[in-house]
């Protein structure tokens, strides 16, 4: 029985299609002519729908569109099997075509039953043409409007034209009288100014500090100044709260001013006058600093010159040799000492130090070189000092001391760092001092001492060696900071 069954699926078991119609020509052409036309018609279909979708990107339901198009093909290329099975028993492809072709067909009707009440929703033609109707006819009432507004506009612009003239004449009228008051207070050479009780700038005759009127009206003291503000703001301040004018000195922006504050009288706030006086406080300033450089120079020249008498006393036996010393060495602090005075605030080079010390010996023994090296007040005295006892000593007992004899002096500059070599040559043998006198002290400890230097003295039978090597320093200018008094 089971193959019997089987007999009815076998592919043999099957026969054409054409068969079931006794093959009769006029009937199978009739059936395989109509199935084919049909088949164009529904593949014509799909693609015009294609056509239609990728133009239309906008189309509200462009799922639908799709499964139409697949379900029409598919219904095309089910007739297209029938012409096939005519001559082709090849039914099981047929069904899963048409198997296909249903479940295409039955998801297109799951979609279009709830599409329908959206369909209906959208706007009919003649409710369009309405809608457009309405709007062009709000268009026009809105145009109409706008040359409304536009004629307002125009007779607008023609009145603030009108304004603006007047505007004009009235500010240039102001600005002449502006022009002449600035015209005034510069040939004055005062800045006038008001405040408001915020100590926000409301008007100022010429502006200062490197800044415009723009800049600065609006803005407060501490907003122009910062901190250095603070000082002249606590005055103005006590103005307002007491209504007493006050004058003052205040330094702003590296500048110097003598300012008289008031209070207004017909307004909150108050009116300065400022006048620059940077230049008479540099003057006294440097003034000061001349007059207490002064008083410390002569402090150190009188405790240098004490010390120089009292060590020169100490290492020799008669008067007159303490005479003779003491005047030597007083006239090298003497040379060294005119430098400095004659540099006023600024300090000697270390080749001027050297010509002053060694100037009065012959000229072709000494080899000098060097760069450009500034040095402070020590520094001259005290290197002045050694140099003046080393060029005694090699008189005495070293390179100088023979005809043939040199003495090259030389130094370097590196880093901030300053190394000054004494080198004898061709001088008689050298030997260590058994005894250590004032120049020894010198050379040794005291240049050392002032300059926060290093000091090496050698003996080797050629020629004494002496090496200095200390830090450089610079030396500024001060000046004060705020000082005020009430009038």
């Amino acid at each position: 029985m089971g193959n019997y069954l089987r007999s009815w699926f076998e592919p043999s078991a099957f026969s054409p299609h054409g068969f079931c119609l006794l093959w009769e020509p006029g009937l199978i052409w009739l059936h395989a002519v109509s199935d084919a036309l049909v088949a164009v018609a529904y593949f014509s279909i799909p693609v015009a729908l294609i056509a239609f979708l990728r133009r239309r990107r906008d189309f509200e339901f462009p799922q639908t569109g799709w499964l139409f198009a697949g379900f029409i093909l598919l219904c095309g290329l089910t007739h297209m099997m029938g012409v096939v099975t005519l001559w082709q028993p090849w039914y099981w492809l047929e069904g899963l075509v048409k198997a296909a072709t249903a479940i295409v067909s039955l998801l297109t009707a799951i979609v279009l039953w709830p599409l329908i009440p959206k369909a209906l929703s959208l706007p009919s033609p003649s409710s369009m043409r309405d809608a457009n109707d309405r709007l062009a006819r709000e268009v026009e009432q809105k145009n109409a409007l706008v040359r409304a507004l536009e004629v307002r506009e125009a007779e607008l612009k023609e009145l603030t034209a009108s304004l603006e003239r007047r505007v004009m004449e009235r500010t240039e009228s102001i600005a002449q009288i502006n022009r002449r008051f600035d015209a005034a207070l510069s040939a004055a050479d005062v800045t006038v100014f008001t405040q408001d009780e915020k100590l926000a700038y409301t008007w100022i005759s010429k502006p200062e500090l490197g800044l415009t009127v723009e800049e600065i009206i609006g803005r407060t003291d501490e907003e122009l100044m910062g901190d250095a503000a603070l000082p002249i703001v606590a005055v103005k301040r006590r103005v307002l709260a007491t209504g007493k004018p006050e004058r003052m000195e205040a330094k702003a922006n590296g500048q110097w001013w003598q300012m008289s504050i008031e209070k207004l009288h017909d307004a909150p706030g108050i009116i300065c006058g400022a006048i620059e006086i940077t230049s008479r406080k540099r003057d006294e300033a440097r003034i000061r600093f001349l007059f207490d450089e002064v008083k410390h120079r002569v402090g150190n020249l009188l405790a240098i010159a004490q010390a120089i008498l009292r060590q020169t006393a100490a290492s020799c036996e008669t008067v007159d040799e303490v005479v003779e010393r003491f005047g030597l060495r007083l006239r090298a602090l003497g040379g060294s000492h005119q430098l400095l005075v004659r540099e006023g605030p600024r300090s000697a080079n270390l080749r001027e130090v050297i010509e002053s010390q060694l100037g009065h010996h012959e000229a072709s023994r000494f080899i000098i070189e060097g760069p450009e090296v500034r040095l402070d007040d020590a520094a001259v005295l005290h290197i002045g000092m050694a140099l003046h006892e080393l060029a005694t000593n090699a008189v005495k007992f070293g390179a100088l001391s023979v005809p043939g004899g040199m003495i090259r002096i030389s130094w370097t500059e590196e880093d901030g760092q300053c190394t000054l070599r004494w080198r004898e040559m061709g001088g008689p043998p050298v030997r260590p001092a058994n005894r250590r006198g004032f120049g020894r002290e010198v050379i040794e400890w005291a240049a050392a001492q002032a300059v926060n230097g290093e000091v090496s003295l050698d003996f080797p039978p050629e020629g004494l060696r002496w090496e200095l090597r200390f830090p450089l320093k610079e030396r500024k200018l001060a000046e004060d900071g705020v000082a005020h008094s009430a009038g």
